[in-house]
């Protein structure tokens, strides 16, 4: 009579134990996920350092020093005076970084490789100096990227492409032709960086080549490592040959004739400072910095109405406000692990937005500014295009071009 009992608790028995065998091996597997889970986190952060260290970081940085940014004031002191600006053909062009304007008609480069005229608001390819396909990293190259350009004495677009080298365009036709291929080594150097040009009324043009190891495309590898490849080389109308004249340079951007032509200006971004060569008279060959402290990074320098030259600035510097390239110069090693770990761009992408633009003179003492200090109508300048009572504003990647006419300009500065 027990025994039907008995075998009606076996089941219950066998049925407890293997549940609770079921139970503790989830409990096993549950800690040996935690158990791995808590080794990979501890191994993530032991290892990503190390792995940061060991991995070669895509610049060489070189140690230098810049002075304390200056205080805005006196001539730099803040203003508004940028806000009355007016956006031109938004998104419509990308990056018009040097603007000629000849009467009625405007030029410029553009970063699809494009030569673009402006005429009474409509815009027209005036000529390509690359080959397709254009956009992209990769096409940059090939596809060509028009930065300086001026009109010669003879009516012609004289334009520096920085991959392909210096062009003369029929600004009628759109003809054009190759005074210079970069592919020809100057003093036992390609160009790799032609960036601004400037032409001495004889005809003979100075031009900037920013450095002889980085591309356009890599310009902020370049600002990082604060390398001194940058040089000046000189076209020879007569020769047709191009020769080195100054090297040695952080950057050589900007570049533009003084009015007597006894001397060059040039715009030294990397260091925030202004040099000037001598062509003529005493100091003649020798090159010395004549603003040492600009109150941003400089990009391109043209002549003003006024008698002076406008400078663009790319980003700001001032006292008592944090800059980048100001913390970052005396810590290569900083500026050698940003580059391992994030891009330039991003860290530039969160700084705040500050249009300036300057004119110095031929001291390189600043006379006086042009500010957007929340950067919502003018976030940046490349160049200032000075004519007919209009100051025209470029950009190297912004999508329109900037107007401020001077008679707004006065009329808001004397209120």
């Amino acid at each position: 009579m027990n025994r039907p009992e008995l075998r009606q608790r076996r089941p219950i028995l066998k049925d407890d134990r293997y549940g609770g065998t079921e139970k503790k091996s989830r409990a096993h597997s549950s800690d040996k996920w935690k158990t791995a889970a808590c080794v990979a986190l501890l191994l993530a952060f032991v290892l990503t350092p190390v792995v940061i260290i060991l991995t070669p970081s895509p610049i060489n940085p070189v140690y230098f020093t810049l002075p304390e940014p200056p205080a805005f004031e006196g001539a730099i002191e803040p203003n508004n005076l940028l806000h009355k600006s007016e956006r031109l053909f938004e998104n419509e062009l990308l990056g018009p970084e040097s603007i000629v304007a000849d009467g009625d008609h405007l030029y410029t480069g553009t970063a699809d490789g494009k030569i673009l005229h402006i005429y009474r608001g409509e815009i027209s390819v005036l000529a390509k100096l690359g080959k397709e396909p254009c956009g992209g990293f990769d096409n940059e190259p090939t596809c060509g990227r028009p930065l300086g350009m001026r009109l010669n004495k003879d009516g012609y677009l004289i334009v520096i492409d920085t991959y392909l080298g210096l062009y003369k365009v029929n600004v009628a036709t759109g003809d054009h032709f190759q005074l210079y291929s970069s592919e020809i080594p100057v003093n036992g150097k390609k160009p790799r960086f032609l960036n601004d040009l400037t032409i001495a009324e004889d005809g003979t043009i100075y031009m900037t080549d920013s450095s002889v190891k980085w591309d356009r495309r890599h310009n902020r590898h370049q600002i990082m490592e604060g390398e001194v490849t940058g040089r000046v080389l000189v076209y020879d109308p007569k020769t047709q040959e191009v020769a080195e004249l100054i090297n040695s340079m952080s950057f050589a951007n900007g570049i533009q004739l003084t009015r007597d032509e006894e001397a060059l200006l040039i715009c030294e971004t990397s260091r925030a400072r202004l040099l000037k060569y001598h062509l003529k008279g005493p100091k003649k060959d020798s090159l010395e910095v004549i603003n040492n402290n600009l109150p941003g990074i400089p990009d391109n320098i043209r002549r003003s109405s006024t008698g002076g030259y406008w400078i663009g600035m790319a980003m700001i510097r001032k006292k008592n406000k944090f800059s980048f390239i100001d913390y970052c110069a005396d810590k290569p090693w900083l500026r050698s692990l940003i580059m391992k770990v994030i891009s330039l761009d991003m860290v530039l992408q969160y700084l705040p937005k500050y249009g300036l633009v300057v004119e110095v003179d031929e001291e390189g003492r600043v006379i006086q500014s042009l500010h957007d200090p929340t950067g919502e109508v003018i976030p940046g300048v490349s160049e200032v295009e000075d004519k007919d009572g209009v100051l025209y504003f470029g950009s190297y990647n912004l999508p329109f071009m900037g107007r401020l006419y001077l008679q707004r300009y006065k009329k808001q500065k004397s209120s």
